[in-house]
């Protein structure tokens, strides 16, 4: 069962299938057991009661969700992230953020219970710019900045929202503008204590291309290293943009699509948000971090480029969901502490783990040189590099049973 997940080769239905099926059913149980944990720890964590009880309700919402927005929820990057840091916070690191983290299960909870037609109440802290994330819904409601970081308490009605603040202030939401089409004229701060503020979508299937929500701002430190790469918490202003060019992102992934339609649904399926950002002057890069699975980073570029940065970066993704259920390398992270081999990719020599996770996105870019009108770079170029990779592998690497099939099918893949 598990080799039905971890596998080397071109983007295929069966296997996108198995990989999603794994990763839902693995999200579901980690968000049920991290609010356990929380919930049973509420005393000695400084949790209010009323934590405990949102903790409580948002995991039966999620274990018992039969809607279909259960999986884009399961899999958007703001669910992903929140999981991180709630396993983060339970351990020794960054332990004055467990308090924050907790309350904002509301923030995710409130989406559950507007696809459910459920009736719950919610108490909510607004981010820091006075939004409320809706991001299966794909916006954000604005109540403006004066609302920043403010506590309100809200109510689902299966016809509206009602949201009370400590100020006095009530707003009756229709459902529509939070889950739905909103009625013209659309609202707005001044007039009704609201707008809705509608995320960018560029492909038929919905990936969003969005940098509003604080979760999906990370600080890039300059370096891509592992640990050390971005601030786990904090969201950083001057790297994303609130203008951006649409165009750049929407021809990527049209040609994408027209190189392969498997490609494309791989992309739209494991990294369903890009997220523009401005690195620099004379600086344009991609990235993806693991705490913040199926958001990827990238600057806008010439189309074929961010073509293949967003086919390389979505890899990285795809294949950290599968090594969900089986390793690769044994000990792979532990391979970032020991021996480095030089590649050809790259100036720095990189660990055996870098290496095959080089390997393995090369392939797939490979995949799409081979099957696209126009690419940014050569077919044989590519070749050359992940037959490297994999000599360093075959002859270095210490793989798992799995994990040598994993290697024999990633050469047949680059022989094709």
């Amino acid at each position: 069962m598990s080799h039905s997940i971890l596998q080397a080769g071109p983007a295929n239905k069966k296997h996108r299938y198995a990989i999603l099926s794994k990763v839902l059913d693995h999200t579901k149980k980690q968000i049920e057991t991290v609010c356990r944990h929380y919930i049973e720890e509420q005393r000695s964590l400084g949790l209010s009661i009323t934590d405990a009880e949102q903790l409580l309700q948002f995991a039966f919402l999620v274990r018992s969700s039969t809607t279909s927005e259960i999986q884009k929820f399961l899999l958007h990057p703001t669910s992903q992230y929140w999981l991180s840091a709630m396993r983060r916070v339970s351990g020794n690191v960054d332990v004055q953020h467990p308090i924050p983290i907790v309350q904002q299960a509301a923030s995710l909870g409130i989406q559950l219970s507007v696809a459910a037609k459920a009736e719950h109440h919610w108490q909510v802290k607004l981010d820091i710019e006075g939004g409320l994330r809706a991001p299966i819904y794909d916006r954000h409601l604005e109540f403006g900045p004066a609302r920043a970081n403010q506590a309100i308490e809200l109510r689902c009605q299966r016809g509206s929202i009602s949201v009370h603040f400590p100020d006095g202030l009530n707003i009756e939401l229709p459902i529509e503008d939070y889950a739905g089409e909103s009625a013209t004229p659309l609202p707005k701060v001044e007039k009704d204590g609201f707008s809705i503020n509608t995320y960018n979508l560029i492909s038929d299937s919905g990936t969003q291309l969005q940098c509003r929500d604080e979760w999906l701002r990370p600080h890039w430190t300059g370096t891509n290293e592992r640990n050390t790469g971005t601030h786990f918490f904090g969201a950083c202003a001057e790297q994303y943009p609130q203008e951006f060019p649409v165009t750049p992102y929407r021809q990527a992934m049209e040609k994408i699509e027209q190189a392969s339609s498997e490609i494309a649904e791989d992309v739209k399926a494991f990294t369903p948000v890009l997220v523009p950002r401005t690195t620099g002057p004379h600086k344009k890069i991609g990235f993806t971090v693991l705490s913040r699975q199926g958001a990827m980073f990238l600057d806008p570029d010439e189309p074929d480029i961010m073509a293949e940065n967003i086919i390389h970066e979505n890899a990285h993704v795809k294949l950290r969901y599968m090594q969900l259920v089986d390793p690769i390398l044994e000990d792979f992270y532990a391979q970032d502490e020991v021996e480095r081999f030089a590649v050809p990719w790259r100036p720095d020599p990189r660990p055996l783990a870098g290496i095959l996770e080089g390997a393995y996105v090369f392939s797939n870019v490979l995949d799409h040189r081979r099957k696209a009108d126009a690419v940014h770079g050569s077919v044989e170029e590519l070749e050359n590099d992940i037959e490297g990779a994999i000599e360093i592998l075959a002859k270095h690497g210490k793989f798992t049973g799995s994990g040598r099939v994993f290697l024999d099918e990633l050469a047949d893949w680059r022989g094709r």
